[in-house]
């Protein structure tokens, strides 16, 4: 999977037509306007990733100054789809697909030992962001930043779950049925969940980590081991000495 190129602009007000014979993927980094992308025109801003076919000549217009991260692959997954259309979609609130842009960008002109290979893995992983929130509805901006938080900060066992959706300012009851519309828990569910799952996940490798089950209690986020003890029972039918004890029995 070359990389045929990827570059930075300067600031620019505007990018005369031009064609490439390859996919180009195009992430706005600061700046708002317009591109027009044969005959059709597309709105971009900050974080805007546009995907623009092969051979069709496109313009990029700005109100005032913008510049972009561009980067032209030999082979775009979403084309070995069927695809030969030009797709727009939104970098998410961490700017995944930004960060990985920048490090492929980096790491392509500096050229050190192997870069072929630290940058298709960094490739892949950015064209799996864009496939997935090509094929699926995007969160909202708001339930994203919150997943992102408690993704974050599980393991802290003073982590608020009040004080983390009044942060935005937002009606706290509102919030929470968003989000259980999008995750199918509330938010304190899907903390609990969290911290089960890393639980377990110690659990299962405790053959190499050896940390007592009081250890895993307050590493997963619990501060009380006998509340970590009940809640664990109750979601997973065994206490977690038995989920230990059975893991210990599948390593044999």
């Amino acid at each position: 999977m070359p990389i045929i190129n990827v570059n930075i602009s300067p600031l620019l007000n505007f990018s005369p037509g031009h064609s490439h014979n390859v996919w180009e993927i195009v992430l706005n980094l600061q700046g708002e306007g317009h591109m027009l992308i044969g005959k059709k025109e597309y709105s971009y801003g900050p974080g805007t990733i546009i995907c623009q076919p092969p051979n069709i000549p496109h313009v990029k217009y700005c109100k005032g100054q913008f510049r972009d991260i561009h980067i032209q692959p030999s082979i775009f997954a979403l084309s070995t789809a069927g695809l030969c259309e030009t797709i727009v979609l939104q970098d998410d609130s961490e700017k995944s697909v930004e960060t990985l842009l920048l490090m492929i960008n980096r790491i392509y002109h500096r050229k050190e030992k192997e870069y072929m290979e630290i940058i298709k893995s960094l490739y892949e992983a950015m064209e799996q962001f864009l496939i997935n929130w090509y094929r699926y509805t995007p969160e909202s901006a708001e339930i994203e930043k919150l997943k992102n938080k408690l993704a974050n900060q599980f393991t802290d066992p003073e982590f608020s779950i009040r004080g983390l959706l009044s942060e935005g300012g937002y009606c706290i009851d509102h919030l929470r049925r968003l989000f259980k519309q999008s995750a199918g828990l509330t938010p304190l569910e899907y903390l609990i969940e969290l911290r089960l799952n890393y639980a377990k996940k110690l659990m299962r490798e405790n053959d190499k980590l050896h940390y007592t089950i009081a250890e895993i209690s307050t590493m997963s986020g619990f501060y009380d081991t006998d509340y970590f003890s009940r809640i664990f029972k109750k979601k997973t039918k065994k206490t977690p000495s038995e989920y230990l004890n059975s893991c210990a029995e599948r390593e044999k």
